[in-house]
């Protein structure tokens, strides 16, 4: 153990600093997706089919969004969606200390889309 421990301590972590090293994404990565919103026809197809239930949509409010912790990147809502108003987009989506909602709304710039944090759950550990 004592050889394990000063092999590790000498030498080059196996891992990069990402965000601030890009990713080295391989071919077809699914990454993330995200919404045209000039292209939405409020079908709830992609609400329907998401199989973590990861996305909402609000027709009054007009925005779709994505907890990108529940979201697997299946690509299940791109394939579903009559428009093709979602992409997968081959990046990840930056790392967060509290889980995200990407809110996407009709006035927004294309692809552009509004972060909200989400609480974190506390649970309780104890059976008392």
């Amino acid at each position: 153990m004592l050889r394990s421990t000063f092999r590790n301590l000498f030498s080059r972590p196996n891992t990069l600093r990402y965000p601030s090293v890009p990713a080295d994404l391989p071919e077809n990565n699914r990454g993330r997706v995200e919404w045209d919103m000039q292209k939405c026809t409020w079908c709830m197809l992609c609400y329907k089919n998401c199989p973590t239930h990861a996305i909402a949509t609000d027709k009054a409010a007009q925005t779709q969004s994505v907890t990108r912790n529940r979201c697997i990147a299946c690509g299940r809502c791109v394939e579903v969606c009559p428009t093709q108003t979602i992409y997968m987009r081959e990046q990840y989506s930056k790392p967060a200390a509290e889980p995200e909602i990407h809110v996407y709304a009709v006035g927004m710039e294309q692809w552009g889309y509004r972060v909200e944090k989400l609480p974190i759950k506390r649970y309780r550990t104890d059976e008392g």
